[in-house]
């Protein structure tokens, strides 16, 4: 049965439904990303010869899934794509950042889906009436629409990571365990966009012992929670990829009492960790 199908026989009439997938969960770099993709009848009938087309990405060429995506940002009652960058998939871990990037997405969509199928086997706690479907971007329209703008979107976000941090190919292998990446990662080191919580990205780790105590007497100095946010952008990002992941833990844990302490001083509510 073709998605779209399958989709117009298992909504009810008269209301829009979606479909929430993403991309880049099994890499090694770069956000992992989710889009929503929301539909309705009128744009199923009207559009049915585009839709009809939708398909799992994977299975698409580059410059298909190229071509669907704007079409489909096009014919869509609303779509939304989210990113979660690498520091916070190591600190949430990739099952639990994939469900925040699928949350965002369907925040941000502007017209809210009845239904929301979902690829998989975990639900993302929307707050939506969800649906779990393994194999999802190969059974529902909806899924396989938003599959195509998650992919299509962290492809072309790997690309400009590429042109930022030259020399590991991400243009080419877009973050994936490649044997380049392997190569370019023992050769460049760790970068910034790396996912530390890896196994095969910290076995290439080169750690600098001299960055713990910067970093502690710099966390330290922090005097406002305005502090605390370029301490992450100054002095946290750019020694990432060199601290080992205890190090990092412990700084969040500080991170998250200053945080607590200055927030509730300045009359602010809590913030979020690096």
């Amino acid at each position: 049965m073709n998605p779209l199908d399958w989709d117009l026989g298992n909504v009810p009439p008269g209301i829009l439904w979606g479909g929430v997938d993403e991309a880049g969960r099994g890499a090694w770099a770069g956000p992992v990303v989710a889009a929503c993709a929301v539909l309705d009848q009128g744009a199923a009938r009207k559009w049915r010869h585009v839709l009809v087309e939708v398909q799992d990405s994977k299975k698409l060429s580059p410059e298909r899934r190229a071509v669907l995506a704007t079409e489909l940002k096009s014919v869509l009652a609303a779509w939304a794509v989210a990113e979660v960058d690498s520091m916070a998939i190591d600190r949430e871990n990739i099952l639990e950042a994939t469900m925040m990037a699928m949350r965002g997405a369907v925040e941000k969509v502007p017209a809210k889906p009845r239904i929301l199928f979902v690829d998989g086997n975990r639900a993302p706690k929307t707050g939506l009436l969800e649906r779990l479907i393994v194999d999802g971007d190969a059974t529902s329209c909806a899924v396989a629409a938003a599959s195509i703008l998650a992919k299509t979107h962290r492809d072309a976000r790997m690309v400009e990571l590429d042109e930022h941090y030259q020399g590991y190919g991400f243009a080419q292998h877009k973050g994936y365990g490649t044997e380049l990446h392997r190569e370019r990662l023992a050769a460049l080191g760790v970068s910034q966009v790396h996912r530390l919580s890896f196994a095969p990205v910290e076995a290439l780790q080169q750690v600098d012992e001299s960055l713990r105590d910067d970093l502690h007497h710099s966390l330290e100095r922090c005097a406002s929670v305005l502090d605390l946010h370029c301490w992450v952008e100054v002095n946290l990002r750019p020694a990432y990829p060199k601290l080992k992941r205890v190090w990092i833990e412990t700084l969040r844990r500080r991170y998250a009492d200053m945080l607590a302490r200055l927030a509730y001083e300045e009359g602010l509510g809590e913030g979020e960790g690096p």
